[in-house]
C-alpha cells in the first residue's frame, strides 16, 4: 500500500469539497406545447465525499455480540428468571454507600 501524506491527503479532500454538484441539460416542456432548455442539478452528498477513504467503525454493544457478562457475581444468564430473582435481592440488600451489582469496565 502506497504511503499517505496528510498535506496530500487534506489537499484532495478540499478539492472534493469545491464540488457542489453536477448540471444535467435536458428540456422542459411548457404548457403551450413547446421546449425549454433547462438544466438538472444533482447535489453531491457534501459528508460522504469528506469522509472518502475513511473507514466506519461500527459500534456495537460487547455484552450482545461476545456475551461478556459485567455483573459482579454472576448467577444465571442475562435475562433469566434467576438472575431477576438474584438481582432484586442485591438491589434490596444495597445501601447508599455500596456499589451497584454491575462493573463497568
Amino acid at each position: 500500500m502506497a504511503t499517505k501524506f496528510k498535506i496530500i491527503e487534506d489537499a484532495k479532500r478540499q478539492a472534493r469539497m469545491c464540488f457542489l454538484g453536477i448540471a444535467i441539460p435536458c428540456e422542459k416542456k411548457t404548457v403551450e406545447g413547446g421546449f425549454i432548455l433547462s438544466e438538472k442539478v444533482l447535489k453531491f452528498n457534501r459528508k460522504s465525499l469528506k469522509n472518502v477513504g475513511k473507514k466506519s467503525l461500527d459500534k456495537v454493544d460487547s455484552r450482545l455480540v461476545g456475551g461478556v457478562d459485567t455483573m459482579r457475581f454472576p448467577v444465571g444468564k442475562p435475562g433469566s428468571k434467576e438472575r431477576v430473582e438474584a438481582l432484586v435481592l442485591q438491589y434490596a440488600s444495597l445501601a447508599e454507600d455500596e456499589m451497584s451489582p454491575f462493573t463497568v469496565e
